[in-house]
């Protein structure tokens, strides 16, 4: 192998590197995302805090995690997606697209039609968010031809190991997962 071989190889696998943990971080920022919504949604929908009128309702405490997850779930996302690019990988804005809304969706109908009462606003808002959700399934499934599960190698192109990338994905994301949920448990 030679110097310039190697220098790509180490290129190749750094930009791997900062790809899983993109994967790993959108999906901490999810996880908080989901839960802290959650954790609003507990006391009802609506809180708020400082200011100078009367707070009838002040925020659970980890709903701060939401503002937070959200515009690094985008960055994180559209990084991500560059680095992905330049390995012939998946991107990463269309499943974050489609988790950030099936996942909020799944709340709002949650806590709209299966937590007691039926909540007609809620309900109403669950069934755009998954509409919102819904088109992505159908531009992310893996395509037949590039469904083979070895890694990509230096010899063979990266597009024919799409299923290798997205069980990659999927590796990353429950490592990303149980951080979010330790941290967000950790810190509300």
């Amino acid at each position: 192998m030679t110097t310039l071989d190697q220098a790509e190889a180490r290129t190749r696998y750094g930009a791997m590197a900062a790809l899983f943990a993109c994967v790993t971080l959108m999906a901490l920022t999810l996880t908080w995302t989901y839960l802290g919504m959650r954790s609003v949604m507990d006391i009802g929908g609506t809180c708020a805090q400082g200011g100078p009128y009367e707070i009838a309702q002040p925020c659970p405490n980890g709903s701060w995690m939401i503002a937070v997850a959200i515009p690094v779930l985008v960055v994180v996302s559209m990084a991500g997606s560059a680095v992905a690019t330049s390995l012939s990988a998946p991107g990463l804005l269309m499943p974050m697209w489609g988790l950030l809304f099936g996942s909020l969706g799944w709340n709002f109908l949650d806590y709209g039609a299966f937590s007691g009462d039926i909540v007609w606003g809620w309900l109403v808002c669950g069934v755009i968010f998954e509409l919102m959700a819904l088109p992505v399934v159908f531009l992310v499934l893996p395509s037949r031809q590039g469904s083979r599960w070895r890694p990509p190698t230096a010899t063979a192109p990266v597009s024919n190991h799409t299923a290798w990338w997205w069980a990659a994905y999927a590796g990353f994301a429950m490592i990303g997962l149980g951080l979010g949920t330790v941290s967000f448990t950790a810190w509300s």
